[in-house]
Parts: C-alpha cells; sequence; structure tokens
C-alpha cells in the first residue's frame, strides 16, 4: 500500500492445511498490507539436522506468504502491533508454528525446524467444496483480521495517534512507503463530519494495474472511537458494502503535548519529500525491542507530517513513508453519503 501514517488461531491450521493463496476482489489485498510493515522478524528453515531448507513456504495469519531463500532464509513483516501465528511448510516434512508478538520480537532471527519427510500410506481422500461455505467462511475470515491491520496502519503508529496537525474536511494527502524498489502508493482523505459528529474518510490504494486500485470509504464515530461503517470498490467495480462488527477497530492512544514536545531533537531541520522543501521539527520516539520511530513534523500541511522512518535496533532505515502530494477538494466517490 503506498500508505500514510502509520504504520492465532485455528484459522491458521486451516491455511496451512490449504496451501491454497486467496486473492480478493482481482487483487492481493495481503500483498499490498505487507509493503505497509513497521515490524519484521527473520525466519530460518532448518531440518532435523540443522541444514537450511530452501524453498520453505511461510505464512502468516494476515495473508502474506514467502519462500525461504537458498540458506533457508526468510522475512516476514507486519503492519500492526500484536501476536500474529507463522507457519512453515515444506513438501513431505512435518510443519511448524511460531508465534511472535510484536513490537517485543522485532527484529529476531527464529528458527523453525521441519521435523523429518512424513510417509503417507494409503489414499487420503480430502473433499473440498471450494465454491461453498467453509471456503466462503475462510476468505471473509481473512478479511476480518486485515482491514483491522490496513486501518491500524493507515491512521496510527505503534497504537498511537500520529497525526500532528488538524485534517479539516475536504483535504487529503498522498504517499509513498515501502521498499525503494518496490513502493506502494496510498491517498487518504478526509471527506465529511456529519451532523452526528461521525466522519467519513476515502483510503484509495494504487495498485501496479489500475483495476488492482481498492478504494475504500470508512464512516468513523464521533472522534474516531470505532469502524461505523464501510463500502469499498476494487478496479471497475462495482462499489459494495462491506460488513462491520463491533470492536474492528482499536482507535489510537493520544500523545500528552508533553510527549510531543519532548521527542523534538532539532528543530528548523531543512527536509525535502517529492511534495517540495519544508522546515520541519524532527521527532524520534523509541519503541519496544530496540530502535525508534523519526517523524518531521511541518506547518500547513493536513496532518502535520511530511516524512517518516522506521529505524531498526541496529541503526538502519527499515522503511520510509514520504509525502508525495497534498490538497483540498476531496469527495465521495462510491456515493457513500
Amino acid at each position: 500500500m503506498k500508505v500514510t501514517h502509520l504504520q492465532s488461531s485455528s484459522r491458521a491450521l486451516i491455511l496451512a492445511a490449504l496451501t491454497i493463496p486467496l486473492v480478493f476482489s482481482g487483487c492481493s489485498t495481503s500483498a499490498l498490507l505487507t509493503k505497509v510493515a513497521i515490524f519484521k522478524v527473520d525466519i530460518k528453515v532448518v531440518d532435523e539436522n540443522d541444514e537450511p531448507i530452501p524453498g520453505a513456504i511461510v505464512q502468516v495469519t494476515d495473508g502474506q506468504q514467502t519462500t525461504a531463500d537458498q540458506d533457508g532464509m526468510a522475512t516476514v513483516k507486519f503492519a500492526a502491533a500484536g501476536v500474529h501465528v507463522i507457519t512453515v511448510t515444506a513438501q513431505d516434512r512435518a510443519p511448524a508454528t511460531l508465534r511472535v508478538t510484536m513490537p517485543l520480537d522485532m527484529g529476531k532471527t527464529l528458527t523453525a525446524r521441519l521435523g523429518q519427510p512424513v510417509t503417507m500410506i494409503g489414499d487420503i481422500d480430502i473433499n473440498i467444496n471450494i465454491g461453498g461455505n467453509f471456503m466462503g467462511s475462510l476468505a471473509a475470515g481473512m478479511m476480518t483480521q486485515l482491514y483491522p491491520l490496513m486501518f491500524q496502519a493507515l491512521f496510527t503508529a505503534n497504537g498511537y495517534n500520529m497525526e500532528l496537525a488538524p485534517v479539516k474536511a475536504g483535504e487529503w494527502t498522498e504517499w509513498e512507503t515501502g521498499d525503494e524498489d518496490d513502493p506502494l502508493v496510498m491517498r487518504k482523505a478526509y471527506l465529511t463530519k456529519l451532523d452526528n459528529g461521525q466522519e467519513w474518510w476515502q483510503v484509495q490504494i494504487m495498485g501496479e494495474e489500475e483495476d488492482d486500485t481498492i478504494i475504500m470509504e470508512v464512516l468513523f464515530s464521533k472522534g474516531r472511537q470505532s469502524i461505523r461503517r464501510m463500502r469499498q470498490q476494487t478496479g471497475d467495480e462495482a462499489a459494495a458494502e462491506v460488513p462491520v462488527t463491533e470492536g474492528w477497530y482499536t482507535p489510537p492512544m493520544e500523545l500528552t503535548p508533553e510527549s510531543l514536545e519532548g521527542a523534538v531533537s532539532k528543530k528548523g531541520v531543512a527536509v525535502t519529500v517529492p511534495a517540495g522543501a519544508f522546515k520541519a521539527d524532527l521527532m524520534e520516539f523509541g519503541v519496544l525491542g530496540g530502535g525508534k520511530i523519526r517523524m518531521w513534523r511541518v506547518k500547513n500541511v493536513p496532518g502535520g507530517v511530511v516524512r517518516m522512518e522506521g529505524v531498526d535496533s541496529d541503526g538502519a532505515v527499515d522503511w520510509v513513508g514520504q509525502l508525495l502530494d497534498h490538497g483540498a477538494g476531496a469527495k465521495t466517490v462510491l456515493g457513500s453519503y
């Protein structure tokens, strides 16, 4: 996702058994989500003799999937704090399941040791109704996990509200984030406030192709404490209502003014991003497990931030988000209100 503000169950066993890539609405939502990553761990996949297993499949309950390299190494990234289950499989071997807690396990290298080859005797008849309720329930469950992660990444950083300046109705910001060689672009807009204090926001996540672009319009409760309604459109498909349940979204925690000012390490720092050149306050927050988040705070930009960086415990920049553009006049494109 090209994203703005930062930014376990038995189902994991089902996913490991099926090893079926789930693609929703014509594009891989989970593939976009992994680009909004603020935490990561390395997985070392080995056999019973501690020899690497190249090509092992590493899957996470948020939908992402990767493959171990020739040294048996794979990296998985996460967009939000919390507990995540990682399942590692390889042909004819017993799978391994790892549970990680972010940000406590951030930057660690974990070992997934796969058991000796499994010998199957006899015929096994597995009858799965791909078009029936089972897969429909599985897909719905996956999206129930993915959407909350997405909105945590878009509206918070490490669970905190990092909008450092007010955003007026109609204002929007467009951001680029992710790996330098494979960035993503996202536009976030505050559409309108209703008479009851609820707010409509719009998020556009640009895929590589036009028909991969996702547009979401979300109705927040007063003060953005919960999500009450959501509409979505992918590519040129018709807009559709997305089921929303209570407890779907955790509101960000508010930092005190003293905490915000205490994070300022330098004032009047020159910073240049695609949106222009600015004078900014450089802010640095430490995170559990080592590392820090850097933010460049400016005036006269919706949200008040033009650049963000994640720095790992070794001091290396792990991810960058930078402002591409900003403006006003944003309106609903899905007819949400």
